[in-house]
């Protein structure tokens, strides 16, 4: 019962969350320091990635980037559109750095992500779910740069209300559909293979695979 709370508790967050983010995106006389304190998670998450994105050599640069960004918010005339950028470049940084994770498992030598995770919960691959969970990776790498270059068009090109609907409240429900939709397409292709949760996919992931080094390890 207290696991299915815990569940049920990380569920609602991760939907009122990016409602929240959106509405105060929305308000024009919010005091800079309270809006802060709503980016605060959105900025810890970003600070994750890249930290264990890069080599330890730039975590010093990148340290002091993000100690910067935030005094520029805090400290300027110009804090919402400081806070705008935050939530901007929190958007990018994290699908950029999913980007270049599964990306890089699609060079020459490499096994692809995906692969690697199918593998992982099922064992040695068929031939042809070898080829589709390549043609998987390549897939969520096209989502992920869609994600980036949708967001900067909308940035430059749409009202703020817009944008900040696109990269706070439809960024998870995207992040739902592209799952289940390969999850339906691949149990239709492939239904003599053994079937797999998303929920499980998405364990292994972070369990053995969101760090480089542990998906360098399981080439």
């Amino acid at each position: 019962m207290l696991g299915n709370l815990g569940k049920g508790l990380v569920v609602l967050v991760f939907i009122a969350y990016p409602i929240l983010l959106h509405t105060y995106i929305l308000k024009e006389d919010v005091e800079v320091s309270r809006l802060l304190w709503v980016f605060a998670p959105l900025l810890l998450v970003a600070a994750w990635m890249i930290f264990r994105t890069l080599a330890k050599i730039w975590w010093p640069l990148a340290a002091s980037g993000l100690a910067a960004l935030i005094y520029y918010v805090v400290s300027s005339d110009h804090g919402r559109v400081g806070l705008l950028a935050v939530n901007g470049l929190s958007h990018a940084t994290l699908n950029l750095s999913l980007l270049w994770l599964f990306g890089r498992t699609l060079l020459r030598d490499r096994e692809p992500l995906i692969s690697q995770i199918a593998r992982h919960i099922t064992g040695p691959l068929q031939p042809e779910i070898v080829v589709y969970t390549r043609q998987v990776t390549i897939a969520w790498c096209v989502f992920f740069l869609l994600q980036v270059l949708t967001s900067l068009s909308l940035y430059l090109l749409a009202p703020v209300a817009v944008w900040s609907l696109f990269i706070n409240v439809l960024d998870v429900p995207l992040l739902v559909i592209m799952f289940v939709g390969e999850h339906s397409y691949r149990t239709a292709r492939f239904p003599d293979h053994r079937r797999t949760s998303i929920l499980k996919a998405i364990e292994v992931y972070f369990k053995d695979f969101a760090l480089p080094k542990k998906a360098d390890k399981n080439r």
